[in-house]
């Protein structure tokens, strides 16, 4: 808990410094979990109407996101996998105050462009390896705050179709001036 606090502090002091952290949570008990969560959140300094994007949010930490987004009246666009039980999944996260559920096939359509210009996400949480990761990072508008906890990123960012060639990560970052923050 100490480390994640100590982070907190460094991250408002230089929000453009990676900064490293072994684990979201020190311990397995959920409300130490969410109150872990809910500092990371408060972090962000996302006010009501903003709006984050996340993957994995049918994970516990996910859900506890969607939750404390929920009481903050801070907006969420969360990714989960494409799996038998997807719709049943949705109406889940749905009914903990999710506000907009899709799968990974979905970021990959012209539907999440729009509706990502639409909430303009100013943060995003990734949780997850390979492309969901890059779904996350292209969703957050250009200056915001890219988190990512213990998951190793992918080479490039790939864009779908040929008009785009895959670019490298360390470039789409300072391209977006995103500040990142490794956890």
């Amino acid at each position: 808990m100490q480390s994640i606090r100590r982070s907190v502090a460094l991250f408002n002091q230089k929000p453009n410094y990676s900064i490293g952290i072994r684990s979201l949570s020190t311990s397995s008990d959920p409300a130490s979990l969410k109150k872990n969560i809910a500092s990371l959140l408060d972090s962000l300094s996302l006010k009501p109407g903003g709006a984050l994007v996340q993957n994995c949010g049918d994970s516990e930490v996910g859900k506890i996101v969607i939750e404390l987004a929920k009481e903050r009246k801070v907006q969420t666009i969360s990714i989960i996998d494409d799996k038998s039980g997807t719709p049943d999944i949705i109406e889940e996260l749905k009914s903990l105050g999710g506000d907009i559920v899709v799968p990974e096939s979905y970021t990959k359509t012209w539907y999440m462009k729009r509706l990502v210009s639409e909430l303009n996400p100013s943060a995003g949480l990734n949780f997850s390896d390979g492309y969901q990761a890059t779904a996350v990072c292209k969703a957050v508008v250009d200056g915001g705050t890219f988190l990512t906890y213990g998951k190793k990123l992918p080479k490039y960012v790939a864009y779908e179709g040929a008009s785009r060639k895959p670019v490298e990560w360390n470039v789409f970052l300072k391209e977006k001036k995103l500040k990142v923050v490794n956890q």
